[in-house]
């Protein structure tokens, strides 16, 4: 698919996602005309955008519900009483699946635990309808393998991967803890505490860097903060691997849009994939800082999707200090370097951004 058509069925999506549902017909058809292909490309991506959970993962249309769900009936004497959808439990040999604490549509994360260690550990669970070919799933192995050659006390280190029957899994460090905006937001932390974590998620950023692998979907979410303070980068190079196994109807990189927008590289959201790179998650980073020393996003979210998509892609963001009239010049100029349209104009490493903040970090500590 060229990144034309790209852009033209991502444009017509965010176009009709927000509209009532009998306004999108008609839209419909203005839009794509008799171009069958288009219509139907479009469609695939408003039933995507359906199902449960999809805020949390990069998920594949056109699965069944009932492939990771089953109804059950409440016994109950109330007519009314419409039937439970609860997670079915998946049979992994050598795991056992103890609680689900995540899901998306299509893929499920399981606390379990290994059977021959008997240690905790996070399971990720895809159905494998969701993959279009061998080559697709191969692909994912390849990138699941490069993810779990990281090697880095702050990213959740990924240990084991296989499929079983209709499901392809793969095991990981189990991380409990908040997410990082929360924990930051529980504990009020100061500019000089947010600083001290984050550049710890650079140096964590950095090193995967250092071994040619992309984020691509970097948020507060992915970023956990354990009970003891110490913050753990999660999913790494998984967008990439999601996109080698999804089918090329599901348009993965709108996934990706449709579930992090707001974290997103103006060159993500034009869906310019020749420009995503290391800079891509400079960019990332700079609006998570944003939003940790602000309380806001640079950029406005109101309004619909396709209204938030142009203004991700115009890359123009309102400066720290509209916010925080008290914040220090320095942070604020390293915030907004991150935030450059352009990639060149950004930090060229996160290494160099880290470089910048622990420059802040101790002037802060003696001032």
């Amino acid at each position: 698919m060229t990144p034309e058509r790209h852009r033209q069925i991502s444009q017509i999506f965010l176009e009709v996602c927000d509209l009532p549902a009998d306004e999108v017909e008609g839209v419909l058809n203005a839009s794509c005309g008799e171009d069958s292909d288009l219509r139907q490309q479009v469609q695939v991506l408003l039933r995507q955008d359906q199902l449960p959970g999809f805020e949390g993962d990069v998920d594949s249309a056109g699965v069944e519900l009932s492939d990771f769900y089953e109804e059950q009936e409440e016994s109950s004497e109330d007519e009314d009483t419409k039937p439970v959808i609860t997670p079915r439990r998946p049979i992994i040999p050598d795991y056992e699946l103890l609680e689900l604490i995540g899901q998306g549509g299509v893929s499920q994360v399981w606390r379990g635990r290994e059977k021959s260690t008997q240690q905790e550990i996070a399971i990720k669970v895809h159905n494998l309808t969701a993959f279009s070919s061998v080559d697709g799933l191969t692909r994912f192995e390849r990138e699941i393998k490069l993810a779990a050659s990281l090697n880095h006390r702050h990213i959740a280190t990924i240990y084991d991967s296989g499929h079983h029957g209709d499901i392809y899994y793969y095991t990981l460090q189990l991380i409990e803890g908040s997410r990082l905006d929360h924990y930051i937001k529980e504990h009020s932390l100061s500019d000089e505490a947010i600083l001290r974590l984050f550049s710890i998620v650079c140096d964590a950023v950095e090193h995967a860097h250092g071994k040619s692998i992309i984020h691509r979907d970097l948020k507060p979410s992915n970023i956990l903060v354990a009970a003891n303070g110490h913050p753990y980068v999660l999913d790494f190079g998984l967008a990439k691997a999601m996109e080698g196994m999804m089918k090329e109807a599901s348009l993965t990189m709108e996934g990706d849009i449709l579930g992090t927008l707001e974290f997103m590289a103006p060159e993500q959201a034009l869906g310019d994939q020749q420009q995503v790179g290391k800079t891509t998650d400079i960019y990332s980073l700079g609006l998570i800082l944003y939003r940790l020393l602000t309380g806001h996003s640079p950029i406005d979210t109101e309004g619909t999707r396709y209204a938030l998509l142009k203004r991700m892609q115009s890359g123009k963001v309102d400066p720290p200090q509209l916010y925080r009239d008290d914040l220090d010049p320095k942070i604020a100029e390293i915030v907004m370097k991150a935030l450059e349209r352009k990639p060149e104009d950004r930090y060229s490493s996160a290494g160099a951004m880290n470089a910048d903040l622990r420059d802040v970090i101790r002037t802060l500590r003696f001032s």
